[in-house]
């Protein structure tokens, strides 16, 4: 019965303890405040004079913000969009994302010249990378704690994206439940000046919140 007992209390006494040594403006935003630096202004105008995005900012049931602010600034160093493969000639901008309650997204990037493979196309592995931190921002709110992993992401690639393109993807919200979100999107690139857009790759997600993240509702984090 001790054991019992012992196996029960101890991890609670730990997190317990290990919450209230943990430094208390590393819980907030003020640890290692980073601001986002570089960003390639003349592409952002572009996008912004674009019809696409003045529709997109007259819908009122849609919040526009920056994918940077959708997460504690303590984790820009080690976010691959605006922090590992940030800068000049990579990722340029910091995605301008739209989103409505339903789960419907649409976000703007723009890939410099060296974020290419051999074949000098931008490598698809960052493509992956957009449609895994893009269509999951699609569906975070949906989850209990507004927060999840990938469980399963299948991409199918269509055609590769040229350096310096700008891109667009739009995610929705096909299914919901608990703590459970399926989701689909697509990358396209974004012309601007008058160009035939493209379909750079069609993707499904699951998205999941594990049980234990509950305890990331007492955590600012």
């Amino acid at each position: 019965m001790f054991k019992s007992i012992s196996r029960k209390t101890i991890p609670i006494f730990a997190f317990g303890l290990g919450l209230a040594i943990f430094p208390k403006e590393w819980r907030k935003t003020s640890w290692n405040d980073k601001k986002i630096n570089h960003i390639n202004e003349s592409i952002v105008s572009q996008i912004e004079q674009s019809n696409e995005f003045k529709k997109l900012q007259a819908n009122k049931d849609l919040i526009v913000y920056n994918s940077s602010s959708s997460f504690p600034n303590q984790h820009h160093d080690n976010y691959v969009g605006t922090g590992l493969l940030f800068g000049p000639n990579l990722m340029e901008i910091d995605p301008i994302v739209f989103l409505d309650k339903r789960g419907e997204l649409t976000s703007f990037y723009y890939l410099g010249d060296e974020l290419i493979s051999q074949d000098g196309q931008i490598h698809n592995g960052i493509i992956s990378t957009i449609l895994d931190e893009g269509i999951c921002s699609a569906g975070f709110p949906l989850l209990p704690s507004k927060k999840g992993v990938t469980a399963q992401l299948s991409i199918n690639f269509k055609n590769q994206a040229p350096p310096k393109s700008t891109l667009m993807l739009k995610a929705k919200v096909k299914q919901h439940k608990g703590r459970k979100v399926v989701i689909e999107g697509e990358l396209t690139t974004f012309p601007l000046n008058g160009e035939k857009s493209i379909v750079i790759a069609n993707a499904d997600c699951i998205l999941v919140e594990p049980k234990w993240f509950k305890w990331f509702r007492w955590l600012q984090v």
